[in-house]
């Protein structure tokens, strides 16, 4: 090959590199993302896709800036394999996961109160914050607020 083809060989690989850098997902880091929403007198949450979680934690912020190891008021983790999942509702039991402490319940939310979402599923992770409020037409329930 001359020096011609050697350079048109080059500048396709370079810019196939700069293609598949710029325009895939090869090297992007994975993102889980969480949504809210508060009908009905109960708070749901929607994943952007459907994750195998294997650890979730719903914990005061109030509680979080004062003491690193706040203990959580819902927590569930996988006790082998969880199905794919990408809406639940606070308290809810999702197949493949169990109370962390065995035997616990989800303690009710306190309207008002600032609490924070941690869901893990393998090596990603997110959180998200979110506050309870009264709901008028359900005056013993909490819905969301924004």
């Amino acid at each position: 090959m001359n020096k011609k083809s050697w350079i048109l060989v080059a500048a396709a690989v370079v810019l196939g590199a700069v293609y598949i850098i710029h325009f895939s997902n090869w090297f992007k880091p994975k993102v889980m993302t969480i949504a809210h929403n508060g009908r009905f007198g109960s708070i749901n949450f929607t994943l952007d896709n459907p994750h195998r979680l294997t650890a979730l934690r719903v914990v005061s912020v109030s509680e979080l800036q004062s003491n690193k190891y706040a203990l959580p008021v819902w927590s569930l983790k996988s006790d082998s394999n969880s199905v794919p999942i990408k809406l639940f509702s606070y308290g809810d039991r999702i197949r493949g996961m169990k109370p962390e402490v065995a035997g616990t319940q989800p303690e009710p939310l306190i309207a008002g109160t600032t609490y924070r979402l941690i869901v893990e599923a393998g090596s990603l992770k997110a959180q998200h914050d979110f506050t309870p409020a009264n709901d008028p037409r359900a005056p013993n329930r909490a819905r969301f607020a924004n």
